[in-house]
């Protein structure tokens, strides 16, 4: 994939997503970002970390489907796909609501099935495609408090998993990389000391959505420092 042309990155406005989209960017890739907040978004856009910002909510379809659609318009078809967008909830089991933990699975994992299924059609017509998704080293462990986020990283590194199987033989990888503790804004609600930069894990995201073999499709990489 290493000459991928376009990329849309979620949760691209802040954080991982945004170093993600400025590597690739520097990689001479063309990038749309997608989070919810539209100012970050531009600012990003602003600064010549991407081409193109598409506010959306990627846990809606008709959100995904808005993105999709304006990127292909402005940067045309949809080389990779690197799904960042992410939240968090804190707290005890019987201290989170059912509509909360709902919730971060709708953007931590049904927001990646959906962007996923929204870009395939396209990547299997042209035989051709890369799918990262950001999971988290909360993805092979437990930790207290974490429920919602820790279940939603297992699922998609499970999600990953499928997907490779299902688009093995038509030109289309799939990947997860779990960073351990990353200096973001997610991770101050957190009692974890970052042992990371955003940077150091965009370094293997774009690794994963450019340079690494199509043999490496349902691995997951854990970035763990």
């Amino acid at each position: 994939m290493s000459a991928a042309r376009t990329a849309i990155v979620t949760g691209g406005g802040r954080g991982i997503g945004a170093a993600v989209a400025r590597a690739l960017t520097a990689r001479g890739v063309s990038v749309t970002v997608c989070a919810r907040t539209a100012v970050q978004l531009e600012r990003v856009v602003r600064e010549g970390g991407a081409v193109l910002a598409v506010a959306g909510d990627v846990s809606r379809e008709e959100d995904v489907a808005r993105v999709v659609m304006a990127h292909e318009r402005e940067l045309g078809p949809v080389d990779v796909l690197v799904n960042g967008a992410g939240i968090l909830a804190r707290g005890r089991v019987e201290a989170i609501s059912p509509a909360t933990f709902r919730a971060v699975l709708d953007v931590n994992l049904v927001g990646p099935f959906l962007c996923a299924r929204a870009v395939i059609p396209g990547m299997r017509a042209r035989r051709r495609g890369r799918i990262v998704n950001v999971a988290s080293i909360s993805g092979t462990l437990g930790t207290p408090e974490a429920s919602a986020y820790n279940a939603s990283k297992w699922g998609l590194i499970g999600l990953t998993k499928c997907l490779a199987e299902e688009l093995r033989g038509d030109g289309v990888s799939c990947l997860s990389v779990s960073p351990g503790s990353v200096d973001t804004e997610m991770l101050a609600q957190t009692p974890f000391e970052p042992l990371m930069t955003a940077e150091d894990v965009a370094k293997v995201i774009v690794f994963a959505a450019l340079d690494a073999p199509d043999a490496m499709t349902g691995s997951n990489v854990e970035v763990f420092g």
